[in-house]
């Protein structure tokens, strides 16, 4: 056997050379010709400062590359009229006056501002409404950026359909559509507001189809208003097909950097509509409590499969195009459903409209993606990766927002009837007043948190990533007592806060933080929660009800997650859903539909009359008592 010396040298371990192949080059004699490996030192080296140069003018391609495909660039520069745009989930509050003859009505409105992209962006509208642009965008809906406004009144809460403008920003500001409570348009080429160059002294056209039944011609111009400001006026003429003229409109609009149209005033015939900003008024004295949720009988209970349309006034029905996000919904007070949409961003509300479906009513933006959804009363609060907290009515009027300091990946809490507490990822806790937003109280934890506080019997237990657990006084925000446990999730009932860590759940006394107890359990963690007097704990193994003592009164089979209400407990497992009622007898079970690679998972969401089981598209599963 050859020395390991011998051998050839190889940059990974070699078991056997008789099995590779030969070198082509092990058998080529060295040639005195050939320079030695080190250059003589008297030969002049290379500069250094070259590759750092090469290094350097790369990064700015790239960077420039990344600009130009994240900006509107005409002719080597940005182009000027994206720089008018609100950014994203921006909000206006507005007073509309509208005269005709000699009466004003007075209206106040909120608009909301989205900035998308691509086919997300194109999905974001009623579906019939987004089909009938279709040929405008389809052949750039890979590269299309949209803005998209979404106004709602205020001062009239059974309107609840809202007027969506729909631009095109991918070079100018071009609108594509249309639609009010009224009546609708569709512009086709998009009727130009801003041409990607604008400024003082612009003047431009455009003409087109606005419609199955009329065509557009527009003259605009724009002129310099203060603080950097465009004021563009001119007229908008609707034409009916065979080019008889049907309305003139008009058109006074105010353009501010980054703002968008703070002011318009539009006029035809004997009617003219004037809009300008407000200071966001108060939000009033929303509904902030819930009534308990009662089942009488769910061994009553039948099956049924419902979908989701949208509906437009103007443009009709259709089946819902956009996708739910993977965040949890929430049901309101008044028994509307709120999801989440991914790619868009959206909260879209719905209430049942038919036998087999139900129907959006509202749709809101608060900005960026929805990290996680509650509702207190008619109060819905959003978390988003801005790191913004959004509150909105169920009418869909946006209430308060606040800024935080880092992610809330979990959702806030409820403290009382009107206060709920919150804690981000930085570790910075916030008690607020559910109908305004107002801070109460604020303390820092001292450590990133990323598990849901839990709140029972006058304290909030934070359990933080440094591995401490710790009580506050749910009034004041005052520490009373930490422990050093790594908390996966807890839950108060009585006297006790039930803290899980490892695979045990811990007892400990609500006022000192002293053990009491601690109980194993098996499996994966999927859930906790309080129900009546117990503490459920649900695992991939098993599921096993807690009271305070520490003793276990049920276990059941494998969990994926837990709808608990006042008397009764839905248990999603895996194969099979049943209800307990409070001494842990199952009343009801049903099976459920095979989990698949795309499904893994259980939302279920408790109605007045049963349960809501949702799929990864807008349609879900209703068990409930119709009789």
């Amino acid at each position: 056997m050859p020395h390991p010396d011998d051998q050839p040298w190889s940059p990974f371990p070699v078991q056997d050379w008789s099995t590779l192949p030969a070198d082509p080059l092990g058998a080529v004699a060295v040639n005195p010709t050939w320079a030695p490996p080190h250059s003589d030192p008297a030969e002049p080296r290379r500069p250094w400062w070259r590759p750092l140069i090469i290094v350097v003018l790369v990064g700015v391609m790239i960077a420039a590359t990344a600009y130009v495909a994240d900006s509107t660039v005409i002719f080597g520069r940005a182009a000027t009229a994206t720089r008018y745009l609100p950014p994203d989930g921006a909000v206006a509050y507005e007073r509309t006056d509208t005269t005709r003859e000699l009466k004003t009505s007075i209206g106040t409105a909120v608009t909301e501002s989205a900035r998308l992209s691509g086919v997300p962006g194109l999905l974001g509208v009623d579906s019939r409404f987004g089909a009938a642009m279709g040929p405008e965008t389809f052949d750039e809906s890979d590269t299309i950026k949209v803005w998209r406004t979404t106004t709602t009144q205020l001062n009239d809460p059974a309107a609840i359909a809202q007027t969506v403008r729909f631009y095109r920003v991918t070079t100018g500001v071009d609108l594509l559509g249309v639609s009010t409570p009224t009546e609708g348009f569709v512009y086709s080429p998009g009727l130009t507001l801003l041409p990607a160059d604008v400024h003082a002294g612009s003047r431009w056209s455009s003409a087109g189809s606005a419609g199955n039944a009329l065509d557009y011609r527009s003259e605009l111009q724009a002129a310099a208003a203060g603080g950097g400001c465009l004021a563009v006026t001119g007229e908008l003429r609707y034409l009916s097909k065979d080019g008889q003229l049907g309305r003139i409109v008009s058109l006074n609009q105010t353009w501010c950097p980054g703002q968008g149209i703070v002011a318009e005033s539009q006029s035809f015939a004997d009617v003219r509509t004037t809009t300008s900003r407000i200071e966001a008024p108060a939000p009033g004295t929303p509904t902030t409590t819930n009534t308990p949720i009662q089942w009488s009988s769910p061994q009553r209970w039948t099956a049924g499969q419902f979908g989701t349309v949208s509906i437009n006034p103007t443009f009709g029905e259709d089946q819902m195009v956009s996708t739910p996000a993977n965040v949890t919904p929430v049901r309101t007070e008044s028994g509307l459903v709120i999801r989440a949409t991914y790619g868009q961003g959206d909260l879209v509300a719905t209430t049942p409209k038919t036998l087999t479906d139900w129907t959006s009513v509202w749709r809101a933006h608060p900005g960026g993606s929805i990290l996680t959804l509650t509702a207190f009363g008619n109060v819905i609060i959003a978390t988003t990766s801005n790191r913004q907290v959004v509150a909105y009515s169920d009418v869909g009027i946006r209430l308060w927002q606040f800024a935080v300091d880092d992610l809330a990946q979990t959702p806030p809490v409820r403290a009382s009837d009107r206060e709920a507490i919150l804690v981000d990822l930085a570790g910075v806790m916030r008690s607020f007043d559910l109908g305004t937003g107002a801070l109460l109280w604020q303390r820092d934890v001292g450590s990133d948190v990323n598990v849901a506080p839990a709140v029972g019997s006058g304290v909030v237990v934070i359990m933080d990533r440094g591995g401490t657990t710790t009580a506050f006084d749910v009034a004041t925000g005052e520490r009373r007592w930490d422990v050093q446990m790594l908390g996966r999730g807890a839950a108060v009932i009585g006297d006790t806060v039930v803290v899980l860590q490892d695979q045990a759940a811990h007892g400990l006394a609500i006022d000192t933080g002293l053990h009491r107890w601690v109980r194993p359990f098996f499996g994966t963690l999927t859930g906790v929660a309080r129900f009546a007097d117990l503490v459920v704990v649900a695992t991939k193994s098993e599921c096993i009800l807690i009271n305070h003592s520490g003793m276990i009164v049920k276990r059941l089979d494998p969990a994926l997650a837990l709808t608990p209400t006042q008397d009764h407990l839905a248990v999603w497992g895996i194969g099979e859903a049943q209800v307990l009622d409070k001494n842990g007898v199952a009343v009801t079970r049903w099976s459920l539909p095979q989990l698949t690679i795309a499904k893994q998972d259980r939302v279920g969401l408790a109605a007045a009359q049963g349960v809501l089981l949702f799929n990864n598209d807008w349609t879900f599963e209703v068990r409930e008592d119709v009789g």
